[in-house]
């Protein structure tokens, strides 16, 4: 799915980051798609990219068939190349580590307030008062180095979030691990996290948007 107006603005758009897109960030996509739909947020745009993304390959086949384990719908899912593009368009950017993150946001500096880890993300807001998510724009550096617009809820809630980021402690153990060519266990245990996660995400969204 590409970043078009589809009901939603581009700052109502959520990019999932890893790194050949092919298993972990296609997943997460999926299943944050398919928890926002079933929270009544459907107008959300949700994408997936890879730093250095297997372009035009499938998804691997146990990532698909966990997606579809967990209701997601991995039907026609290919490897896409992050562009500038595509993160100047999200709203949210949630990568799988920190290695990831910081890789995105030397690359595309403009990116750096809106970029986390799903670890992250899920314990940094959960620290935002419900109610606080909708109210003030994010900082104007942010519009002037992105041109993004930033006076919408989700970019309320992002700003805010950001500003709390270092409450979420991470931990190495917080990384989600690449799991392509492990075994089934090893898939396994990387869909539950993820899964757990974009429930966290979809949980928050609709608590404060």
């Amino acid at each position: 799915m590409s970043l078009t107006n589809q009901g939603a603005q581009p700052p109502s758009a959520i990019l999932t980051v890893c790194t050949g897109n092919i298993c972990r960030s296609p997943l997460a996509e999926q299943l944050i798609r398919a928890q926002l739909h079933d929270n009544g947020l459907s107008t959300f745009q949700v994408v997936s990219a890879g730093l250095h993304a297997a372009a035009g390959a499938p998804m691997e086949p146990l990532p698909a068939a966990l997606s579809r384990e967990y209701g997601g719908n991995p039907n026609g899912s290919v490897g896409r190349q992050i562009s500038a593009e595509v993160v100047e368009a999200a709203g949210l950017v949630l990568t799988m580590t920190r290695k990831q993150r910081d890789e995105l946001v030397k690359k595309y500096p403009g990116a750096a307030q809106r970029a986390f880890t799903m670890a992250e993300f899920a314990r940094a807001a959960a620290m935002v008062p419900s109610g606080e998510g909708t109210a003030a724009p994010a900082a104007a550096s942010w519009a002037s180095v992105t041109g993004a617009v930033t006076n919408t809820p989700l970019a309320g809630l992002v700003s805010r979030t950001a500003a709390v980021r270092s409450t979420a402690e991470l931990r190495d153990e917080d990384d989600i691990p690449d799991p392509i060519n492990a075994s089934e266990a090893v898939h396994r245990d990387v869909a539950q996290r993820i899964a757990g996660h974009c429930k966290d995400v979809a949980d928050i969204l609709r608590k404060h948007l």
